[in-house]
């Protein structure tokens, strides 16, 4: 038995040993990136917003005007997505798109060499704060998280803004700690400047590094040192002249209403998403013990931490969550993924404080670290055995799918617009104007805008799960006016109808039949 635990001992130490070495962090990063590059899956889910990024990145290599994307943006209902997405991750995917076309393959190993290049920053950026053996599984532990591996496949801008976040990040901090001349501090500080526009320019929430900049120097210096001024305006100058000569947009105000309520609302909701990191596959009672376990030793990590002073560690976390509650469109796990090394890292610091206290007592360094790696890469484990690593079921390469873009490519005027639940991939993958629909509680708001905006066709589905409201909302519609619409294609995930007349329209000479009239409540 003493030899058995003798054994498992020095495997132990052997382990930490082993991930104790500075390249055991960079092999574990790309091991990861091999990993996912090998596990691609063809297709690729509904939600669209990827579509709206390829199609910015098609006119950028085509040269045509940025915002001819077909996507017609209803105000009535913003929360489908703005008109324009910034312009950054459309950037980085023209030469991938110049060179390979609009296949999605190449997109997503764009996204994947993001993805181990953020692996490999945090290496840099964390072992400020953690021993190089607790890096390596950070990185493990980020890296292999199976909610990752899923998102590798999503062609989206979270990734390439995680990177640019950590790398301004990184650079700040070794400006700041840096012994070095003058000269050196300064060109650190302008490359971190430089890589906090990058991450606003792919997604608007990297301004948040700025106040994280600012804060940081006031609260430890009270003072705005040269370091984080010039980290500071670089960015704010970029994006001066981003507005000025290219990209502007503020269709995305229009989500913003009661942010109090709204931060409110989605506190608990964003602590729920935070839990999908310990999805486990089977078991939900131990996923919510794994989380609040978690959740201890980060909150732990997170407080004894800051005895050493207020650090960009402690503050990006929080100051980005802040817009990100008081946003009203919930993304769920996506919008909290740039914290997730944060997290992660907290937790790992709680750890270390429990080993510390281990050692002292038991004379056995680490211990806490492999039972609780161990832990977790055995969930992981379970996770990965109820998940698909054959081609998405679901999306846009579904024969369903295929057929209904072939019939509109084929059977609708190029001229001819249209209304679906994902405007923006049918847009994509159709050439054709097509717009959102809403939920009005008189329907002839609804029959108004169509007229509006020119609609020829009403598209109904997919089959997602869970259903969405706008996928419900067309549904019902459609159902409460089956007179006035002529199906011309239905398959088992979609229906394609033809608008043959507007009901509120040849009522208007009449009494208004759809005075008072509303759509059942759900």
């Amino acid at each position: 038995m003493e030899g058995e635990e003798g054994r498992s001992g020095e495997s132990a130490s052997g382990l930490i040993r082993l991930l104790s070495r500075p390249s055991a962090s960079i092999a574990c990063a790309l091991l990861i990136g091999v990993f996912y590059l090998t596990t691609i899956r063809a297709g690729h889910a509904w939600g669209d917003d990827f579509s709206l990024y390829i199609r910015h990145a098609q006119n950028i290599v085509h040269g045509l005007p940025y915002s001819e994307t077909g996507y017609i943006y209803n105000p009535h209902n913003p929360d489908v997505g703005p008109k324009l997405y910034p312009p950054g991750f459309p950037l980085l995917l023209a030469p991938v798109i110049g060179i390979f076309g609009s296949h999605l393959r190449p997109m997503k190993i764009l996204v994947i060499a993001l993805f181990a290049g953020s692996l490999l920053v945090m290496i840099f950026l964390f072992r400020n704060v953690l021993s190089m053996s607790y890096v390596a599984a950070l990185v493990l532990i980020v890296g292999l998280n199976p909610f990752f591996w899923q998102f590798k496949d999503q062609i989206l801008s979270d990734i390439p803004f995680l990177f640019f976040a950590l790398l301004s990040l990184g650079l700040f901090a070794y400006a700041d700690a840096s012994d070095g001349s003058a000269r050196r501090r300064s060109v650190l500080a302008l490359l971190s400047g430089v890589a906090a526009y990058a991450a606003y320019a792919t997604r608007t929430l990297g301004f948040t590094l700025i106040p994280c900049f600012v804060v940081h120097d006031l609260w430890r210096f009270r003072r705005l040192r040269s370091t984080a001024t010039l980290a500071t305006t670089v960015p704010i100058a970029l994006a001066t002249c981003q507005y000025m000569l290219w990209y502007r947009d503020t269709s995305y105000l229009d989500q913003i209403a009661h942010p109090v309520s709204v931060a409110v609302h989605n506190a608990p909701v964003y602590l729920r998403a935070l839990s999908d990191l310990w999805e486990n596959g089977y078991s939900t009672l131990v996923k919510k013990i794994a989380f609040l376990v978690a959740g201890a030793l980060a909150a732990g990590g997170y407080v004894t931490s800051r005895g050493a002073g207020l650090s960009l560690f402690h503050l990006f976390p929080l100051l980005y969550v802040v817009p990100v509650i008081m946003w009203p469109a919930d993304e769920g796990m996506r919008l909290l993924i740039p914290i997730a090394p944060f997290y992660f890292c907290f937790c790992l610091l709680g750890v270390r404080r429990i080993d510390a206290a281990v050692a002292r007592r038991w004379k056995h360094n680490d211990a806490v670290l492999v039972v609780f790696l161990a832990s977790v890469l055995a969930s992981y484990a379970f996770r990965y055995s109820t998940l698909q690593f054959g081609p998405l079921r679901e999306g846009i390469a579904k024969p369903e799918s295929r057929q209904l873009f072939e019939f509109i490519t084929a059977s609708t005027d190029p001229d001819d617009v249209l209304i679906f639940s994902r405007p923006r991939a049918l847009a994509l993958m159709t050439g054709r104007r097509v717009s959102g629909g809403f939920r009005a509680a008189n329907p002839c708001g609804v029959w108004e805008y169509n007229r509006k905006i020119g609609a020829s066709y009403i598209v109904t589905g997919p089959p997602l799960e869970p259903v969405d409201e706008d996928v419900l909302d067309l549904r019902e519609f459609v159902a409460r006016f089956t007179d006035a619409l002529q199906p011309v294609l239905v398959n088992a995930d979609f229906a394609v109808y033809r608008i043959r007349r507007d009901p509120c329209q040849l009522a208007s000479s009449r009494a208004p039949v759809f005075e008072g009239f509303k759509l059942p409540n759900r």
